[in-house]
């Protein structure tokens, strides 16, 4: 499939620009891509692999890592995902011109005070690559202990990072263009969903994911330089919605209780106080009281 008949199929406005900036696109040459996918050779940070339609980028990442053809800092986008899922597997509703991606993290550095502390951090930290880059874009965020990605208390999107044969990869979803309806939200979802509103940025999906990695690279080896995993905490927390107050804690058993949202462990749990004592939470849902 070559650029001219990418622009003639019927995607959302938003990648019409990047069709055009990131081509001339190129039929990839892999039995083991399906017939319609392409390789853009425009983006600056490696493979990308990007489809009209696909299932779920998580899972045609993971059989491209499997196959060895993605590797570290390669993606994977498509304009529209049929079968995408958030945290426990919920369907992720995936509306036109919004960004779904997924990218191939990283192995954990293997010397240095983040050799240990990655495996529990990991989600913190793909919170903060994103809110720093979607930062300079001007989108004033919070991230929703462990994977929401808030904006004016709504939801503007999510993370998911699944490990499979030792390899970590992220699916990012961004409500770039459109958001759920509020009767489209499930029943216990904790703040409504909004677009999201980045001042500083015009384009379309395949853009945005370009900054994600190109940005979202430098601020992680900057990360791993100059930041030990203590006084990351300490930055993390100033992103934490909510952070010093009062919420509704909902845990595995259906049980709820208030707690005040005292910060985060080392270990990346949430630190909460109530009854005068305090707890460190690792699972379960949370809600703005």
């Amino acid at each position: 499939m070559d650029q001219a008949t990418a622009e003639a199929q019927p995607v959302h406005p938003l990648w019409q620009e990047d069709l055009r900036e990131y081509g001339p696109w190129t039929p990839s040459e892999s039995d083991e891509l399906p017939t319609g996918w392409l390789r853009g050779s425009g983006l600056t940070h490696g493979t990308v692999v990007v489809a009209q339609t696909c299932g779920s980028t998580m899972e045609l990442a993971s059989r491209l890592v499997a196959d060895g053809l993605l590797g570290p800092w390669g993606a994977v986008i498509c304009g529209r995902q049929t079968q995408g899922r958030g945290q426990l597997r919920r369907p992720w509703a995936s509306l036109a011109g919004n960004l779904h991606a997924s990218i191939v993290l990283p192995s954990a550095p293997d010397h240095g005070p983040w050799a240990e502390a990655m495996a529990d951090l990991l989600p913190l930290v793909v919170g903060h690559v994103f809110s720093e880059v979607l930062g300079g874009l001007g989108g004033d965020l919070q991230v929703k202990w462990p994977n929401d990605i808030l904006q004016e208390g709504r939801k503007v999107g999510g993370m998911l990072i699944e490990e499979r044969n030792g390899t970590s990869i992220v699916g990012v979803g961004l409500n770039l263009a459109d958001s759920p309806a509020d009767s489209q939200m499930r029943e216990d979802h904790s703040v409504p969903a909004a677009k999201i509103r980045l001042p500083f940025f015009f384009s379309g999906p395949l853009t945005l994911l370009d900054r994600l990695v190109n940005h979202g690279k430098t601020v992680y080896a900057v990360m791993l330089d100059e930041i030990p995993p203590p006084r990351f905490i300490s930055m993390f927390e100033s992103k934490l919605a909510w952070f010093g107050r009062t919420i509704l804690v909902k845990e595995g058993d259906d049980s709820s209780y208030e707690a005040l949202l005292a910060g985060l462990s080392l270990d990346g749990g949430l630190v909460l106080r109530r009854d005068g004592g305090e707890s460190v939470l690792y699972s379960g849902s949370i809600f703005p009281f």
